[in-house]
């Protein structure tokens, strides 16, 4: 039945219809990595100490943010939370300067903020990137 699935997902080239195919929307969520964990995002912003980033993720165990300020180590900068909103938080005292960040959740799932520009990474994908002014 699954490979029926994608037969038919395969020739929606050829004019079939993807309704055709009863786990369409379960295929596409699995290929995209929505997993049951939704994801909202608040923009960085400088505050007393460096830098507050915040990410909203329901179904979290640790969330962490890794980027060019800890040598991409996805351990090292642990946010807190979640609060009673499911809100992560975690305050870096960055320099001013430009840095490329990306967000990981529960150690494995790498994500980028949406709330600011993001840039190639050399490797097919993309990180975020802010510039801190003060």
């Amino acid at each position: 039945m699954l490979y029926n699935c994608f037969v038919r997902l395969k020739t929606r080239i050829a004019g079939y219809r993807i309704s055709e195919c009863p786990f369409f929307f379960l295929l596409l969520g699995a290929l995209i990595g929505l997993g049951g964990c939704s994801v909202k995002y608040a923009a960085p912003e400088i505050v007393d100490g460096g830098v507050r980033f915040s990410i909203k993720v329901q179904n979290a165990i640790k969330v962490a943010i890794a980027g060019s300020f800890n040598q991409w180590e996805k351990e090292k900068d642990l946010l807190s939370g979640p609060d009673g909103e499911g809100t992560w938080s975690i305050i870096l005292p960055l320099a001013d300067g430009r840095y490329e960040y990306l967000f990981v959740i529960d150690g494995e799932r790498w994500i980028k903020d949406s709330t600011v520009p993001s840039v190639d990474d050399g490797l097919g994908g993309k990180n975020s990137v802010i510039s801190v002014k003060r």
